[in-house]
């Protein structure tokens, strides 16, 4: 039997088949989604620079403020120094499609280069488009009704839901997101995955699919048993439109001409700190809408997370700006691989999730991308979070979005169980039993940042890591450095760790009251060293924010009296931890820098 594919004609008549008896017969068909489409020719769209084209160019930034344009670049030198002033969104072969502001796009045509313009494209008309969202979810919602439908959840929920509003976008539009969670107003010991959609205006297939998401798992909570599991077990939370300005730029009561760029004409997936410019890479001041993102993820700290874009049908993994793999790189391939592997085969025999490595990519080797999300949440934040791209129209028609739907939500779920799968545990102190803040690292393992730490408030920590045998490291400012050794990982399960951090002042050579005098002190202090023997000895004296703040090495070759001024002229008032380094061993205790009055 020869293999098939289904063609953009057979498939438009396969649309009038019914939704419902495309669903009871996923054996037979898939539902159905166009889910492979050629780029438009040169002879349907010349590529040229001419006048009467700049001139089109222009009409469109004047009217939108960015335009998309095609060409095609062998030079991979020239690539790189125009992704500066253009945001790259495809990068197949030769074939540039790019976006770009006014600025930009006059910077393009220094070059002289080719090109051809790809019009905007509205919103698909049907009659499901206007119709009462969500429907049966084949309908885009106005921006009115996308917070009703946020905050009638949150209201008729609130045993499992809370909204927040992450900030404000350029327009004043809210940034909402929704907690999912059996205790929504408490911080818990467990997991907590973040999903968001849309940080590109126009790509808004993941901004439906995360509306149904919120209402797939409150529906199911106490009825399914997957469901339940997940919201009992973690903190899910869910923040479907990242960038309101731009997905409903011509009006907020209509979705009818969505833009890429919010309304200062930036793309957001450019204007995060980037990895070879920790600063500005895109030239641009972090957005409202970024900056709200940035202290909105620092304060929940993901262990998982994904944000949806549209326009290919893959899984991105980092990094996307520089080659050097990531420490869990076997982790992101294996997880990654999985998820497109269930989504194809939910959408058989049609083709879905088949570009690039069938349906994965490290970002890096697609295409470079600097100042994108996925590299802040994954080097900056410590998190696992991964680019997920669902459909090459990033504008369905609204008929089709129960399709995507039909093709991703086991993923969706799937994907969030990975949380449940690390070396998860706590960290308190050993005297106190109070939770610490502690960095967890594996020796030999990790690079790039992709230590993590443990949660300020419960202890909590999840290391996302493949399977095998691992060592772990557990360390805090003021601490005795914990090690766990041989903690096995198996596919599936998680391991639980119970780690105890002893403080330096509990050790045997507790205490400062022999060693420091006076104490607390103003102007300084002195530090009577005991003898032990010939050899070096190191004074380091820390904040409460474990910040080194001072140290003395010194030498001593014979018995003698040892005392070392310590002076307070550089110490600010409060209480310091001292350790003091001896051939024989470690003395620890507090000392106070006191301020009279």
């Amino acid at each position: 039997m020869g293999m098939f594919c289904l063609s953009g004609s057979i498939f438009k008549g396969w649309k009038r088949i019914p939704a419902l008896i495309l669903l009871l017969l996923p054996g037979l068909v898939a539902p159905v989604i166009q889910a492979q489409q050629e780029a438009p020719s040169p002879e349907q769209a010349p590529y040229r620079q001419d006048r009467r084209t700049q001139d089109r160019a222009l009409a469109i930034l004047k009217e939108r403020g960015e335009i998309v344009i095609e060409f095609g670049c062998e030079d991979t030198g020239i690539l790189k120094h125009m992704a500066s002033f253009l945001s790259i969104d495809r990068h197949r072969g030769e074939l540039i499609r790019a976006y770009a502001d006014r600025s930009g796009f006059r910077k393009f045509l220094d070059y002289g280069i080719p090109f051809r313009i790809v019009e905007p494209e509205p919103v698909y008309k049907s009659a499901s488009y206007s119709g009462v969202f969500p429907g049966t979810w084949d309908v885009y919602p106005s921006f009115s009704q996308y917070v009703e439908f946020m905050s009638g959840m949150a209201q008729s929920h609130p045993e499992i839901c809370r909204l927040d509003t992450l900030g404000m976008s350029v327009q004043g539009l809210p940034l909402l997101a929704m907690k999912i969670s059996d205790s929504p107003g408490d911080r818990e010991s467990e997991p907590v995955f973040s999903w968001s959609s849309s940080m590109h205006g126009d790509e808004i297939t993941g901004y439906v699919l995360l509306l149904h998401l919120i209402d797939y798992l409150v529906s199911g909570y106490g009825l399914d048993s997957r469901v339940t599991r997940l919201v009992d077990s973690m903190e899910i939370w869910i923040n479907p439109l990242a960038n309101p300005d731009g997905t409903y730029a011509p009006g907020r009561d209509t979705l009818t001409n969505p833009k890429r760029f919010n309304a200062n004409n930036v793309d957001l997936n450019r204007n995060f700190p980037g990895l070879n410019n920790p600063g500005h890479p895109d030239g641009h001041p972090y957005q409202p809408e970024n900056i709200a993102q940035m202290d909105f993820l620092s304060g929940i700290g993901p262990a998982m997370g994904a944000n949806i874009h549209g326009g290919e049908e893959v899984v991105n993994y980092p990094f996307d700006g520089w080659s050097k793999p990531h420490a869990d790189s076997s982790w992101y391939i294996r997880t990654s691989r999985e998820y497109a592997d269930t989504a194809r085969k939910r959408a058989y025999p049609l083709l879905y999730m088949n570009s690039l490595d069938s349906g994965i990519t490290n970002g890096w080797a697609w295409y470079e991308v600097q100042g994108s999300r996925q590299d802040w949440m994954n080097y900056y934040n410590h998190s696992r979070e991964v680019t997920l791209e669902i459909s090459l129209d990033k504008i369905p028609p609204p008929e089709e979005l129960p399709y995507y739907w039909y093709y991703n939500y086991p993923s969706m779920l799937r994907y969030m169980e990975q949380c449940l799968y690390g070396i998860r545990g706590r960290v308190l102190d050993a005297l106190s039993g109070t939770p610490l803040k502690a960095d967890v690292a594996v020796p030999g393992h990790d690079r790039l940042h992709s230590g993590i730490s443990s949660d300020s408030l419960t202890g909590y920590f999840d290391r996302l890591i493949d399977t095998g045998t691992w060592d772990l490291e557990f360390s805090a400012p003021g601490y005795e450095t914990e090690r766990v050794n041989g903690v096995r990982l198996a596919r599936d399960r998680g391991s639980w760790l119970n780690v105890s951090l002893m403080p330096w002042a509990s050790g045997t050579y507790n205490g400062t009251r022999d060693l420091v005098s006076p104490n607390p002190f103003t102007e300084g202090t002195e530090i009577s060293i005991p003898w032990d023997g010939p050899g070096r000895y190191i004074i380091l004296v820390y904040d409460l924010k474990g910040r080194l703040v001072h140290r003395a090495d010194l030498w001593y070759a014979a018995q003698a009296e040892l005392v070392y001024p310590l002076s307070g002229a550089n110490l600010e008032t409060g209480v310091y931890l001292l350790k003091l380094i001896t051939p024989a061993g470690i003395r620890t205790g507090k000392i106070f820098r006191m301020q009279w009055k």
